[in-house]
């Protein structure tokens, strides 16, 4: 890195600079991303799965809640409608992030219910891989 116009002392030339904070493309800018996440979704009373770090899950008296993050794609769900609107917004207090509504698609996966099931399938992904 080099000292910005403008900035440069005489003598130290070759002098580098502690960032205070990460800078969006540096190495090191997906592991803060990440901690701070983490942190954020602790502070809201979420646990990480050690067997997907993607996986955060709220245990509470009215429920459960399940929240898979990927890089910037977010989804919440549970069985508790009400519990899971709340724990969305307060996680839209801390990020910066858009309601879109009811899922219909995550991670070029359609979904779609019939009742109680859900169904879940790639298939307008995998016609773009064959094409």
């Amino acid at each position: 890195m080099e000292q910005p116009e403008g900035f440069h002392v005489p003598g130290s030339e070759h002098s580098i600079l502690r960032l205070k904070r990460t800078l969006y493309g540096l190495k090191q800018a997906g592991l803060t991303w990440w901690r701070t996440l983490r942190e954020s979704m602790l502070e809201l009373g979420f646990e990480g799965l050690i067997s997907d770090a993607g996986l955060f899950i709220f245990k509470g008296e009215s429920g459960y809640v399940i929240a898979v993050i990927y890089v910037d794609n977010a989804l919440f769900c549970g069985p508790n409608k009400a519990l899971v609107l709340e724990l969305k917004q307060k996680f839209m207090q801390k990020w910066k992030t858009w309601d879109l509504g009811d899922v219909t698609e995550f991670l070029h996966m359609h979904i779609t219910w019939e009742g109680s099931k859900i169904h879940i399938d790639q298939c307008a992904y995998l016609e773009v891989v064959l094409q």
